[in-house]
């Protein structure tokens, strides 16, 4: 059996691969058991299994075994639905030469198929009393045109006969209906919602969900947020522990960052910065959380749909803003849409600018990331303004097979998860400058955590950027640079030197951070 590969170096098309190679990478039936086990572990649990893949068919079986029957020692009804909704998806994906199903096969590029279950009808015939072999068949009549429609990047929407037998001995029939699509046709254009898919909003959702569960698994060590638990809800924390149990090295990733933007955009409001744009603010509770002066201005965007959906959590948590926090929301589809046009108008370019723009560069292209970047620019025109970003390494997102098994786990758990990072950085310094901007600090997120030998934290970094600007040029007054000092605490502690005198500030610290109480105390430093 050859090892399946799915990254960048070795996506394929449709069409691009042969059956016969087809089926002995993406669709093997030992392989693709276990890869949808992995995903969906009651499937592990009653230990159903895939025999045969034929194009456009497939064949699985479900045990009678204790932990499929019920009281009568039959099979569970349910898990018949469940068998059929498997073995139906598997036919179906294996009409779509070459392209990995999103959620079960490791996806590291855009080719990816989006599935989902829309509708099964069953007709039971007779309690199932032996292993059960279940058989999923598409008309070969029919299989041009479901192959057509996907290629062209058109919806497809299958019904597919399902057979249910013990034997020779017919238990269920069932039909299941489907849904498929390129994955990166789901998304859409510009900001309108009136054809927003279904599965893009709650791929949307599901994001701000998880990274919201994952602070909630993580608050109190780095960082204080006491509003992310009930912001993630019970699916974002079922996603955050999936995510976190596959890939352990999140929680700390995600701490890292989130205590390197805290103390980075704290020290640009001592500085006397008073205007915050969140770029894709999900379920962020920095305007809450933090303790800051008023007049400050948080611009909060995102895709219009989940600042509609975040308005209802917090409506429905009864958040309310800080006094003398003023929250402005701006929608914004970042692929097709500059950030300085959507906020031409709203925001003054003659104050600094504190941009934000937190775990997303690794989820587009290079190309997408440097457009972006060129839609930032125009906010950065005073001296004083930043930019936040989070950026990963190049080699270990396009080869981690060249790295530490560490690295490989991580790399292949995101892209199972259907969360494969797709950019990466050789040189942060020279990456930004190639972008027109002026890199300040690159810190690596293994200076934030215990864990230091862990070597997933050493690929991953914070960037603190400016304008482009000549050699002799300032620091931007509100910028000062981190230092890690590991001997202070059992926890690494950064500590921070403002530009041109130490920082002297002596109020008490809270999570090895100062707690910014007196805050105001601190001069605004025009220029």
């Amino acid at each position: 059996m050859q090892k399946l590969r799915f990254d960048a170096a070795h996506e394929t098309k449709l069409f691009d691969v042969t059956w016969d190679q087809d089926r002995a990478t993406r669709l093997e039936p030992v392989e693709f058991t276990k890869l949808l086990r992995e995903q969906v572990p009651v499937l592990e649990f009653v230990q159903w299994e895939i025999k045969e893949v034929d194009l456009g068919g497939a064949e699985t079986i479900l045990p009678l075994n204790a932990q499929s029957t019920n009281q009568h020692f039959t099979h569970q009804a349910a898990l018949l639905v469940l068998a059929a909704d498997y073995t139906g998806g598997v036919a179906l994906a294996s009409l779509l030469t070459g392209w990995p199903v999103l959620g079960v096969h490791p996806v590291a590029s855009r080719y990816s198929v989006s599935m989902w279950l829309l509708k099964v009808d069953i007709k039971f015939l007779r309690p199932s009393v032996a292993d059960l072999t279940v058989t999923a068949k598409i008309d070969p009549d029919l299989h041009e045109r479901i192959q057509k429609r996907f290629f062209e990047g058109k919806t497809v929407v299958e019904t597919i006969n399902i057979e249910f037998r013990n034997g020779d001995t017919p238990v269920a029939e069932a039909t299941a209906t489907y849904f498929a699509r390129q994955s990166d046709k789901l998304r859409a254009e510009g900001i309108s919602t009136e054809r927003v898919n279904t599965l893009y909003q709650l791929k949307l959702t599901s994001s701000a969900e998880m990274i919201a569960g994952v602070r909630a698994r993580e608050t109190g060590k780095l960082f204080d947020d006491p509003y992310a638990y009930h912001m993630a809800g019970q699916h974002g924390i079922a996603i955050a522990n999936r995510f976190c149990d596959r890939t352990p090295q999140l929680g700390g990733m995600v701490a890292a960052r989130t205590r390197h933007l805290d103390d980075t955009l704290r020290n640009f409001v001592r500085a006397g910065g008073r205007q915050i744009v969140n770029v894709g603010v999900g379920w962020d509770m920095r305007a809450f959380r933090l303790d800051l002066p008023a007049g400050v201005k948080f611009y909060e965007l995102d895709f219009p749909t989940t600042l509609e959906e975040r308005r209802r959590r917090l409506a429905q948590q009864e958040v309310v803003d800080r006094p003398g926090i003023t929250r402005i929301e701006a929608p914004i589809d970042l692929r097709t849409m500059s950030l300085a046009d959507v906020l031409a108008g709203q925001i003054d370019l003659d104050q600094p600018i504190f941009l934000a723009w937190e775990g997303m560069s690794m989820y587009f292209s290079e190309e997408e990331v440097l457009t972006i970047l060129k839609g930032m620019r125009p906010l950065l025109r005073h001296p004083d303004s930043l930019l936040w970003l989070d950026l990963v390494d190049r080699e270990p997102v396009e080869t981690p097979e060249h790295f530490p098994t560490p690295i490989q786990q991580f790399m292949r758990g995101m892209r199972v998860l259907g969360e494969p990072f797709t950019f990466g950085v050789d040189d942060a310094e020279e990456f930004l400058q190639s972008a027109g901007l002026r890199c300040l600090e690159a810190v690596r997120s293994d200076a934030y955590l215990s864990d230091k030998d862990d070597p997933v934290y050493s690929v991953y970094q914070f960037c603190v950027a400016s304008r482009a600007a000549g050699p002799a040029e300032e620091l931007p007054l509100t910028f000062q640079a981190a230092r890690f000092d590991g001997a202070e605490t059992g926890v690494g502690v950064p500590h921070f030197t403002l530009n041109g005198h130490v920082n002297e500030i002596g109020a008490p610290m809270r999570n090895g951070v100062d707690s910014l109480r007196n805050l105001t105390e601190y001069p605004r430093q025009p220029r």
